[in-house]
Formats: structure tokens, sequence, C-alpha cells
């Protein structure tokens, strides 16, 4: 596994968020950020469907994915929730 283009692009790595909880070679710290930039790039894909400037359709899948990313970092990190912000795009 690429560490570097985990990082920063973590739907090209894994498949799935569960997917970085058992990815050999990840300290926590990167497996939060690498959780952390893949639900800053889900809002930011979110925000431009909502503004008609992404691809179409797949709202609710990326929604889901979203919720299931929250989650693990919630768990991981519990200083997560609490740094969220209110606005659709989050904060990494």
């Amino acid at each position: 596994m690429d560490i570097k283009q985990a990082l920063t692009s973590p739907a090209s790595v894994f498949e799935t968020p569960e997917q970085v909880l058992s990815a050999k070679g990840l300290t926590a710290q990167q497996r939060v950020s690498v959780l952390r930039q893949w639900s800053y790039d889900l809002r930011e894909l979110l925000v431009a469907t909502d503004e008609n400037m992404g691809p179409g359709g797949e709202s609710d899948v990326n929604g889901d994915l979203l919720s299931r990313i929250d989650g693990l970092l919630r768990e991981l990190d519990p200083e997560y929730a609490e740094g969220s912000a209110p606005t659709m795009q989050g904060g990494v």
C-alpha cells in the first residue's frame, strides 16, 4: 500500500472505510488522517452535487459512506465530534 496515496486520495486505495481500520502499515494517527481526508473529499463532492456542479444521483451513496466514515472517526478520535464544523463541508 502506498501510504502517501492513501493519505491524499483514500478512495483510490480503499474500497470501504472499514478497510482503513484493518490496513497493515498504518499508525492510529494515519488511520484518522486517512478517514478525515475521505470525509473531507466526500463533503466537497456533496456540496458540488448540491450546487449542480458534480455528478448527479450519487448523493445517497455518498451520504451513507460519509456517515460510516464519521462513525469510525468518532470511535478512533473522540475529539472529532467536538470539532465538527456546522457546515456541510466540515473541516479537516
